[in-house]
Order: structure tokens, then C-alpha cells, then sequence
């Protein structure tokens, strides 16, 4: 919501050489189902988001032998698409991460501008959600404004608790793959929808204003296709 506020998830990650999942929003890495409206105040606005887990989670799967990323997202929309390029910027700054040496790396993906701590010590390209590229894995991430944050808390390598890579898979009778251009169109047209539908809690008297306060499609999802 332009500044760092929001709602937390907790997520993990596993990988191989190969293929990288991320899961997020999953009842039980949230102690169970969670469905609720969440109350955030910024720049004397208000906004109700809601905070909801599902039973599979949601998933993005790196398969870098067919250079794909299969992913679940928002709506129900399972999306197919080659993995993306990034541009990465690799800087000469450094960090520790726990007890990993880290690397920093800028670069913009779908709207945002990105900063990237990654190790080299763990030498694979994968790291949360769709980010993908840097030579070591990626444990912080942020954007510019901070809205998205990915930050580390452990790290089991190698694990014993996953005997597989998780995919994603539609958890709905009717949910069918879909390509790139299409997950575009969709989130667009949900974004248009619901700026109509809109409110905007005015501190002022605590009215409601309709449909006079546009908000970036980055304010309501982390791809942001129309900036």
C-alpha cells in the first residue's frame, strides 16, 4: 500500500538442481485455515484486506530442464509460462544472512523494482515466489517501496522433511492452465473490476469516497502488468 504495511505469510521453499518450489499461503503454515478481513491504515487512508490461506497452498515450480515455471495464483489461475528473464545488476555490496555470505542484486520484474540478497555458497538460481536468475539462492527480497517482503528465517540443506518437490495443481473442478498473456488479461480486467467496486475510507469525517481514488495495480497485487 505504498509503504511497508500489510499482512504476513509464512512460506518455504525446497529445491534440488533442477526444480525449486515455493509454497505460501498454506493453511498449515498458518496453524489452519484462515479467512478473515485485516484492517490497514496508511497515509490517512484505510484498507480491509483479506487474509486467506488454502488447503495446498499456493505454488510456484521452477523445472529448469524444460525452462518452465508452472505457478498457482490469485482467482484461481494456474498459469504455464517459460521462465522469465531478469536483468539482474549484481553490486559489489555485501551482507551476512544467518551465517551465509550474500551478494547484492537489483532488478525489475512485472512493475516493481526489486533488490536481491543471494548466496553463492548455495550455488543455484532459485529463490521466493517468481523470482529466478542470480547465481546463488536468493534469501531477502524486497521491492523499492518495501509493499513486498521476503526475508529469511532458516535453512535446512539438504532437507529430510520433503521426499519431493512439490507442483502445483488445480484444486478446483474446473480450474484449467492458462498462458502468460492470458493471466495478464485476467488480473487486469479483476484490477478494472475492482476499482469500480471500490472504496476508499477517507480520514476526513470517515466517509467513503467512491471511484474518485484510481489505485495502482501494484497497490492490490504483486504484478503490477499495467505500470
Amino acid at each position: 500500500m505504498g509503504a511497508p504495511v500489510g499482512i504476513d505469510y509464512n512460506a518455504y521453499l525446497t529445491f534440488n538442481q533442477n526444480q525449486s518450489s515455493y509454497v505460501f499461503r498454506k493453511d498449515s503454515l498458518e496453524g489452519g485455515p484462515i479467512n478473515k478481513m485485516t484492517h490497514i491504515e496508511n497515509k490517512n487512508q484505510h484498507y480491509f484486506i483479506n487474509k486467506a490461506t488454502f488447503p495446498n497452498g499456493l505454488i510456484c515450480h521452477f523445472n529448469r530442464i524444460d525452462n518452465s515455471l508452472n505457478s498457482s495464483n490469485v482467482g484461481s489461475n494456474y498459469v504455464k509460462e517459460e521462465i522469465p528473464v531478469i536483468d539482474w545488476k549484481i553490486s559489489q555490496e555485501t551482507k551476512k544472512i544467518g551465517a551465509l555470505d550474500c551478494i547484492k542484486a537489483t532488478g525489475s520484474f512485472r512493475g516493481r523494482e526489486y533488490t536481491a540478497w543471494f548466496s553463492p555458497e548455495i550455488p543455484v538460481p532459485f529463490g521466493p515466489w517468481k523470482l529466478y536468475g542470480l547465481p546463488g539462492l536468493i534469501l531477502e527480497a524486497y521491492d523499492k517501496n518495501k509493499e513486498i517482503y521476503f526475508y529469511f528465517k532458516s535453512l535446512e540443506y539438504p532437507t529430510k522433511r520433503f521426499s519431493q518437490i512439490e507442483l502445483p495443481r488445480p484444486d478446483t473442478e474446473n480450474a484449467q492452465w492458462i498462458d502468460l498473456n492470458t493471466y495478464k488479461k485476467n488480473l487486469m480486467q479483476r484490477h478494472k473490476k475492482g476499482v469500480k467496486r471500490g472504496r476508499v475510507l477517507s480520514e476526513a469525517g470517515n466517509s467513503r469516497l467512491s471511484n474518485q481514488v484510481k489505485l495502482p495495480m501494484s497497490n492490490v497485487y504483486i504484478e503490477a502488468f499495467d505500470e
